[in-house]
């Protein structure tokens, strides 16, 4: 049964007290890794509310991934009550301002029913941004247009806006004529992008934050309505915040100040996508009367990990320092091989492994190999094979990925909204119907000229009977199909399943699948893709109150990769491969941290754009998801841009103490000659014919 706030507090440490504890006013708690920062977040909200401070509703709380937001609700709702947690609004920044927007986005110029673009659309929108500018634009890579074009966003940049100077420790070297003229086209391309995005009444994933702060900085009178709404706002993993979060968050605790934001700036490694370690660096200059609560102490990892890690974070100038600290005893010393190249690294791991498992008796799921680069799990992929370990690589094609997926859920898009353009583009032709780009591209400039949708288009060119008969006949039975199905969907009551797959059989989609696929096993596999989406819309049904196709597609976008790796957690009993950056936020009893090289970890980008520290903050993550023990692999030569170079071993090795680790040398000793022989010159060149073992 839910205990009194008293009882709440008696599982937590002195500071984790402290800090659920100060309820007025901002709050910073700095929670070093494996620190209990969950339970310092939900034992909050519910003292909070134990207290009387706040009514649940009155309280919101949000993360990065829908797993985290799951687990903070079930946390709350074990210590309060299943009923009395239901009301607290626990969510990730995007899935909140999804629901600020259905209900306000009409403020700002865009229609309730606006669907949310997936990456695809989006490169979809930007490339036809590119060939409507005057010339040829085919040198032009439209992912790296919308990759700026989001950094640009997280910024809180519109388009014509000037991205402030990169600090000089973070500025690149020198700016190549390539890069250059990206940043000179950018501007136009942002404005003509985003101009077909609102075009087609469609968001992408950064216009979530960025039309809700848009609509709190026009209309402070809706703004005030959520200031009035939620009196306390708890912030996890705070160091991630972009710029746009940073502004959310501010405007809406600028009249109560009750803004508690939990963080590790030693953790902070996503700069690549916008994040911006600034914002939990100057935490009081921005909540001048704040708070600051350091959780130190570690209740996941040996002390002798805590002592690596300590040491190497130490290093950096762009921190707040902490020392994490271990009840769990010292452990033994981190293992440190040495090995002759790539393949050789992954066959010393899984004979590592294997020792380790018949010592400990651990089961495979216990072990993760972390490596920087999805590139650097081929070869461990082979070894386990052979060494017949089962595994897992994480970051493969992702569900919402694949060709069969993105049809479906394309086809439900235009029908919920009939001027998403990339949606429709996608399935004018699946399945094939006739209709080619001469009569898609007379659609199009009808849409720029009149400002309608590409079903008017169409209409229009079939009402100006200038086409081919086989190509008015696929038009007619295209737009009958949605305008059909707009209708059944509207009357469907919450049946959506079955609504969807009435829709599949309409336009013989197994069919069309079974004709492209290039044997049955492939087939049986990408209908069973369909068959577990379908799944997915009668679950969502299920829980949903009320089911809609907006909604069910609202969820669909908002799911990431985190939450979907989770889902394939809990599936697997083999061994996890994953890069450092997917490891954030998991913790394993064994850890394979491989490829510590100079080029590697630490990047060779950074190395040239001076990201140092936070690569250095990376192998820090690396360490501290160890339990028990950690294992450092590096490789004395490494097959690179085709040929097989001599290797340089990683900085961040020589930053632990010495007397944490056990080196072992397993490579060949003339390969170690040579590197001890040649210190400080550039590694060379090695055939690979002439690798030794």
């Amino acid at each position: 049964m839910p205990g009194s706030k008293d009882s709440l507090l008696r599982a937590l440490n002195p500071e984790q007290r402290d800090a659920v504890r100060h309820t007025e006013g901002p709050l910073l708690v700095l929670a070093g890794a494996g620190s209990g920062k969950t339970r310092v977040i939900t034992t909050r909200i519910a003292y909070l509310i134990e207290k009387g401070l706040a009514a649940p509703s009155e309280i919101l709380g949000v993360t990065f991934t829908n797993k985290a937001a799951t687990e903070m609700r079930e946390r709350v709702a074990g210590l309060i009550g299943k009923q009395r947690a239901k009301p607290v609004v626990l969510s990730t920044f995007h899935s909140f301002c999804v629901r600020v927007l259905r209900a306000e986005i009409e403020h700002v110029g865009y229609r309730r029913n606006f669907t949310i673009s997936s990456e695809s659309d989006a490169r979809t929108l930007v490339r036809r941004a590119l060939q409507d500018l005057d010339g040829v634009r085919e040198s032009f890579d439209p992912g790296a247009f919308l990759e700026q074009i989001g950094m640009m966003k997280c910024a809180a940049l519109e388009p014509g806006e000037e991205p402030p100077p990169a600090p000089k420790a973070d500025a690149p070297a020198e700016e190549t004529d390539t890069a250059k003229k990206y940043r000179t086209w950018l501007p136009e391309i942002y404005g003509r992008y985003q101009s077909a995005l609102r075009a087609a009444n469609t968001v992408d994933f950064d216009d979530l934050l960025l039309l809700t702060l848009k609509l709190w900085r026009e209309h402070p009178r809706v703004l005030a309505r959520y200031q009035h709404r939620f009196r306390y706002v708890l912030v996890d993993e705070y160091q991630d915040t972009n710029q746009v979060q940073y502004r959310l968050l501010a405007a809406l605790t600028a009249k109560h100040h009750n803004l508690c934001v939990v963080g590790d700036d030693d953790q902070s490694i996503y700069s690549w996508r916008g994040a911006d370690i600034g914002n939990i660096l100057s935490f009081e200059r921005d909540f001048p009367s704040a708070k600051i609560v350091k959780l130190e102490q570690n209740y996941r990892s040996t002390e002798t990990i805590l002592s690596a890690a300590n040491s190497v974070i130490a290093r950096n100038t762009a921190r707040r320092p902490k020392n994490l600290w271990s009840r769990l005893g010292p452990g033994r010393p981190i293992d440190r091989f040495v090995t002759g190249d790539a393949e050789h690294e992954a066959k010393e791991a899984a004979a590592w492994l294997r020792h380790i498992q018949a010592r400990a008796g651990a089961p495979y799921r216990d072990f993760a190999i972390l490596y920087r680069s999805n590139l650097q799990s081929r070869p461990f992929e082979i070894a386990f094979r052979q060494a017949g370990i089962p595994y897992v690589v994480v970051g493969g094609q992702e569900f919402f990925d694949r060709a069969e997926i993105k049809d479906l859920l394309a086809y439900l898009k235009v029908i919920a909204n009939p001027r998403d353009e990339a949606s429709f583009l996608r399935v004018v032709n699946v399945p094939r119907r006739g209709i080619g780009d001469t009569t898609l591209l007379q659609a199009h400039d009808l849409c720029r000229q009149g400002g309608v949708s590409l079903g008017k288009a169409l209409s229009t060119l079939l009402e100006r009977d200038t086409l081919a008969a086989n190509t008015k006949a696929g038009i007619r039975r295209f737009l009958g199909v949605l305008a059909e199905f707009r209708k059944r969907f509207r009357a469907c009551d919450g049946h959506l399943a079955d609504t969807a797959t009435a829709l599949l059989d309409a336009i013989a989609y197994r069919d069309e699948l079974f004709r492209t696929c290039k044997s049955t096993e492939q087939f049986d596999a990408r209908w069973a893709n369909v068959e577990a989406l379908l799944a997915a819309l009668a679950e969502y049904e299920s829980a949903a109150q009320p089911a809609t196709l907006s909604g069910f597609l609202d969820e669909s976008a908002l799911v990431n990769d985190d939450d979907r790796r989770s889902r394939d957690e809990r599936r697997h009993t083999g061994v996890t491969l994953m890069t450092v950056h997917s490891a954030k936020g998991l913790e394993f009893p064994f850890v394979f941290i491989v490829g510590l090289e100079e080029g590697l970890l630490p990047h060779e980008k950074s190395l040239r754009d001076g990201g140092i520290e936070e690569e250095r903050r990376l192998f820090y993550v690396a360490l501290t998801r160890g339990k028990r023990h950690v294992t450092l692999f590096e490789a004395l030569s490494r097959e690179r841009y085709g040929r097989e170079r001599m290797s340089t071993p990683s900085r961040f090795i020589d930053e632990i103490p010495s007397g944490l680790i056990h080196t072992r040398v397993r490579a060949a000793k003339d390969m170690v000659a040579e590197r001890v022989d040649a210190p400080g010159k550039k590694p060379a060149s090695r055939r690979r014919p002439g690798r030794r073992r």
